[in-house]
C-alpha cells in the first residue's frame, strides 16, 4: 500500500479503495472531500461497513483551502 504524502494541517480531496476481501465494500472506490491531513503522518479513512483501514489512491490539496467558523 502506497500512501500519498500529506503536508499537515491541510484540506484535500482523496480517492480510498476498500481491499478487504470479507467486506461488501470490497474494491469499491470512494471520494473523500475534504478530507483534514492531521498531522500529514497519521492520515487514515476507516471503513463504515467492516471497519478496516482503507487505501488512499490520489490526492489532491484544495486551493483555495477551505474556510470553518
Amino acid at each position: 500500500m502506497s500512501t500519498p504524502v500529506f503536508e499537515p494541517g491541510l484540506y484535500y480531496a482523496i480517492t480510498v479503495r476498500d481491499n478487504n476481501e470479507a467486506c461488501r465494500n470490497f474494491g469499491e472506490t470512494f471520494d473523500v472531500n475534504p478530507f483534514y491531513s492531521n498531522d500529514g503522518v497519521h492520515c487514515y479513512v476507516q471503513c463504515g461497513i467492516c471497519g478496516q483501514l482503507m487505501e488512499i489512491l490520489t490526492a489532491t490539496l484544495l486551493d483555495p483551502q477551505p474556510e470553518f467558523s
